[in-house]
């Protein structure tokens, strides 16, 4: 007993211990260093925003003269073509074209002077051969290198002969000799008109000479000296063609883009000298006539800028560090912000100011409401309006409007769960519109300008339209499941919860059940109470495959396990989570639902079979093992599928109970919490002993007051009520 107790002790303080060492690493995680990643992501953000303010926002005036040298960088506000400039990278790229075609054999043509130089070269040969064949064949004299000096012949072929083959070919007999002459002018004739020879195709071509040698039907005793001849005989006749080099460069001009000096690019540089072009481009640019420098604007935007962006990265990574995790909502999330102050360039550079009012800041303060978190998008509304302000050239009014109107975007946002919120959030964010530029015209503005007002009260209602619009897709793209979702999960016309009621009607009522439990006990711990309804109603759908198996759905029939081993019955009751998982991904459940569903069981024992199995034993020989009678897991890994495990132990036995009362409900409540937590199924989720206290005790109170004491009334007290009911009659 001492040995129960003193196990029992030993792993409640492991699951302490456990709990503890979790709410450290979640304050360790808080201040930890941002990653690599992040800090790029930070970066990139920035130099963008950075690219943004500076395009075309102050106008330089310059003071200069031709031969005069810049006094310091000269920024282009607008764009500009450097017709100059065009002319010299087009040229460059010529050149490098040609360079590269020079190498390509598809940019040269067989040159027919090669072949009939190669003809002519074998001509001489054989006119300089015949004379001392013939004499050798009559005067039956030796051959010596002085009949036959090679350096004579060498300046005819492509290679130096030897003495050996020029012996070879003077040594043929007559007949043999013509057929030489004959076959080895018509062989290089056709290679050299025929086939594509560039110097690294010499030796290809010479391997294939004693195939073309049999389709000639060469003599065999000549085969060997004309093959020589042959080789060294054969020379590249690969010339550029001209008319392709042509047509490449007029292709190449066409395709380089004409130099354009891009807004904010450098038209002239420090201490560079101006020329006649110069002033003349300067002069179209509207820049000559005073001068202004920007690096001081830039740095102190880009301070600006770097320190909002800052903060609000320290923000997330010191209050929503779980945002990091999931690197596809900091991706939308910079997504807003990016395209929300690039829309606010884009309208600054209209020639209409009032369009700024147009800017979609409250939209995408929706999305992020919706799509992220509410805390986060108070933050990126407060980016945006500042840098709004920036762009639209330090307008305070501008200012203040985004903020207002992004604020009351997410105000109006507190609880959405239909769509229907997002078209009453537009609607007062109309009049909110309305009244906040009414007071911003009157504030800052000589004259009341109505354009500006209907143009903001525009935007509330665009903002709306675009929200609802731009959702779902939001959604798909970034694997985002919003209320809206659950709440069609949670429909019982769902077709999955539709089916689960008809083929598996007992786990239906027993995962409604759950969910309310569940529901119930989630706000206060800080879990999604949405999240948690919907998972109940799913976590047992994998039931649809073998309802007959699970008690809640066997109603009067016979019990199937009472026929089946301890192990099979643990089989089949442990695999409805791998089915329900299955049936989830094919009916496109969102991940985390399906996470809730794979993990509601955790390892946990089957601890009724497994029991039957205990004492079904016979003999000391055959060993059970525990493992074998568990789920597979994992484990909870968030206080939803927690919550979602409690619920359903919970519920389903205090429904086993036979004499249920509060006392008894209570201990069971506390005794299925206590044997959780000690066997370490919350040791991989951030669920804390608190929170473990406050869903006994809503547990409790859902369930206790299900099973509340009745007065039990004496009988002559029943008799009595009896009688006076009787008296009165049915009609009284």
């Amino acid at each position: 007993m001492e040995t129960n107790d003193h196990q029992n002790l030993g792993k409640r303080a492991k699951a302490v211990n456990s709990n503890l060492l979790d709410v450290s690493s979640k304050v360790v995680g808080v201040f930890r260093i941002p990653s690599f990643r992040e800090w790029t992501l930070v970066i990139i953000c920035f130099f963008f925003l950075i690219t943004l303010l500076q395009i075309d926002l102050f106008p330089m005036n310059l003071d200069i003269k031709v031969g005069q040298a810049s006094k310091e960088d000269i920024i282009a506000p607008r764009t500009v073509v450097n017709p100059e400039a065009t002319k010299l990278v087009q040229q460059e790229a010529v050149d490098q074209a040609l360079q590269i075609a020079k190498l390509d054999p598809e940019y040269y043509r067989i040159d027919e002077g090669v072949s009939d130089l190669v003809a002519y070269n074998l001509n001489r040969v054989f006119s300089m051969l015949d004379e001392i064949h013939t004499k050798h064949h009559q005067d039956q004299k030796t051959i010596t290198k002085e009949d036959l000096p090679v350096i004579k012949y060498q300046k005819y072929f492509y290679e130096p002969p030897t003495f050996t083959l020029l012996k070879g070919i003077v040594s043929l007999e007559g007949p043999a000799y013509q057929e030489l002459k004959e076959k080895s002018r018509q062989i290089l004739k056709e290679i050299e008109l025929n086939r594509r020879i560039g110097v690294e195709k010499v030796s290809e071509i010479r391997f294939l000479l004693p195939d073309l040698l049999r389709e000639q039907e060469v003599s065999p005793e000549v085969i060997p000296t004309i093959n020589e001849l042959l080789e060294i005989s054969i020379r590249p006749n690969l010339v550029l063609d001209s008319a392709k080099l042509t047509k490449l460069e007029h292709q190449v001009r066409a395709d380089v883009p004409d130099v354009v000096y891009r807004k904010n690019e450098i038209l002239i540089a420090k201490n560079q000298v101006i020329t006649e072009n110069d002033l003349k481009m300067l002069k179209d640019l509207h820049l000559i006539v005073g001068e202004s420098s920007r690096v001081k604007v830039f740095l102190s935007l880009a301070f600006f800028t770097l320190f909002i962006i800052g903060v609000g990265f320290v923000y997330i990574v010191q209050f929503h560090p779980d945002l990091l995790k999931e690197e596809r909502l900091l991706y939308l999330l910079l997504l807003l912000l990016l395209m929300v102050v690039g829309l606010i360039k884009l309208l600054s550079l209209t020639r209409i100011p009032a369009l700024a009012y147009l800017a979609p800041v409250s939209f995408a303060a929706m999305l992020a409401a919706v799509l992220i978190k509410r805390q986060l998008a108070f933050v990126l509304t407060a980016i945006v309006s500042l840098l709004g302000g920036i762009i639209a050239e330090y307008n305070l009014a501008l200012t203040i409007f985004y903020f207002v109107s992004g604020v009351i975007a997410v105000l109006t946002l507190y609880n959405f769960q239909r769509q229907r919120d997002l078209v009453r959030s537009g609607s007062i964010l109309i009049v909110a519109n309305l009244f906040t530029v009414s007071a911003l015209n009157l504030l800052f503005r000589s004259t009341f300008s109505y354009y500006s007002v209907l143009l903001a009260a525009t935007n509330g209602f665009l903002s709306a339209v675009l929200a609802i619009g731009s959702l779902p897709f939001l959604e798909h793209i970034f694997k985002i499941t919003t209320p809206i979702r659950l709440l069609e999960l949670s429909n019982p016309s769902n077709p999955l919860l539709r089916r689960l009621q008809i083929e598996a009607p007992g786990t239906y009522h027993h995962s409604i059940m759950v969910g309310n439990l569940a529901e119930a006990a989630a706000e206060g711990i800080g879990a999604d109470a949405l999240w948690v309804r919907v998972g109940s109603y799913y976590h047992d759908i994998g039931k649809i495959k073998r309802p007959y198996f699970f008690v809640e759905n066997q109603f009067s029939l016979e019990n199937p396990h009472e026929k089946l081993n301890p192990s099979l019955s643990t089989l089949i009751i442990t695999y409805h989570v791998k089915e329900g998982v299955e049936i989830a991904r094919e009916h496109g459940l969102p991940k985390k639902l399906i996470d809730i569903i794979e993990q509601h069981h955790g390892n946990d024992l089957v601890r009724y079979f497994y029991q039957r199995a205990t004492e079904n034993i016979q003999g000391e020989r055959e060993i059970l093992i525990e493992e074998d009678f568990r789920y597979e897991g994992p484990k909870p890994q968030t206080k939803e599928a927690a919550l979602v495990m409690l619920a359903d132990s919970v519920e389903a036995a205090v429904k086993a109970l036979s004499k249920p009362s509060p006392a008894k409900v209570e201990g069971l409540i506390q005794k299925i919490i206590r044997e959780r937590l000690e066997d370490g199924q919350f040791d991989e989720c951030n669920i804390t002993l608190r929170d473990l206290n406050h869903i006994k005790n809503s547990f409790i109170k859902i369930l206790g007051g299900m099973f509340h004491s009745r007065i039990e009334y004496p009988e002559n007290v029943l008799k009595e009520m009896e009688r006076k009911k009787n008296d009165d009659g049915p009609d009284k």
